[in-house]
């Protein structure tokens, strides 16, 4: 799933895939297949990104996750 905050703020920024790459210190190859939703980023590039775009790691990975599905497959539901 793609990761549509990273792609707002990034877009809000006026920064480009590629520096915001060079930024974390990471290649524009891998920040694309982050804000692809086809690779998730070790905790430190994690922390990195979200104190690019000044968010905590929560908001910038975990806030569109719907935790409801788990629990209700969890419960049997």
């Amino acid at each position: 799933m793609k990761n549509l905050r990273m792609l707002e703020l990034r877009r809000a920024s006026g920064q480009t895939q590629e520096g915001i790459a060079k930024a974390v210190g990471i290649s524009q190859s891998s920040y694309a297949m982050i804000e692809g939703g086809h690779r998730y980023p070790r905790r430190n590039v994690q922390k990195k990104l979200a104190d690019l775009f000044c968010v905590t790691v929560d908001e910038l990975f975990f806030a569109d996750l719907d935790h409801s599905t788990r629990l209700n497959t969890a419960l049997g539901s």
